[in-house]
């Protein structure tokens, strides 16, 4: 992220209370999931938990959006452009990202939105599971004004497992607009 967004959002962070939660994932490489993503400050605040733990964390983003006037300021920002139309599918690029990088970490919301969704998406897991991976549970805590990371978890056998494990966690969570927030069904 560049300098004066990083000065910007720590700002904004400071000034509004917040805190990071101290817990930094001793891991390399992790797909890092963000739930109860319900507002636009959730980059913002997450931006700087990366950003406090040293941490390049991507975020994906169609291709068309990272090209002139806008692409280095999206690429500065830690976008990961997905290029529609390869034989590879969106999971096959990302795994395959993981496996030429000493070090990567993917931002994703399963939710796929801002507003409530209780059909997410499963790419994350096929992600950790195909680069073998860990999930790291981030999280955004707007009632306690905390952010950071929770447990570093290995992806189940199943997606049920996996996703039973997270729930647990993210139970406890809470979002800015908890009323768009759901958990699967």
């Amino acid at each position: 992220m560049t300098y004066l967004f990083r000065k910007i959002f720590k700002f904004i962070f400071w000034i509004k209370g917040w805190k990071v939660h101290p817990n930094r994932p001793d891991v390399k490489k992790a797909v890092i999931i963000v739930l109860g993503h319900t507002s636009n400050w959730d980059f913002i605040n997450g931006s700087v938990v990366g950003d406090f733990f040293k941490m390049d964390i991507k975020f994906t983003i169609k291709q068309s959006w990272v090209k002139f006037p806008l692409k280095n300021a999206m690429l500065n920002m830690g976008a990961f452009p997905i290029k529609r139309g390869l034989k590879e599918n969106f999971v096959q690029q990302v795994v395959r990202k993981y496996n030429e990088s000493e070090s990567f970490y993917l931002s994703i919301t399963p939710e796929a939105t801002r507003k409530a969704n209780a059909g997410w998406k499963t790419g994350f897991y096929h992600i950790a599971k195909g680069a073998n991976v860990p999930l790291i549970l981030g999280f955004i805590d707007y009632d306690k004004k905390v952010a950071g990371f929770g447990p570093c978890i290995n992806v189940r056998d199943s997606y049920e497992e996996t996703l039973k494990e997270m729930i647990e966690f993210y139970k406890t969570i809470n979002p800015k607009y908890p009323e768009n927030f759901l958990f699967p069904v």
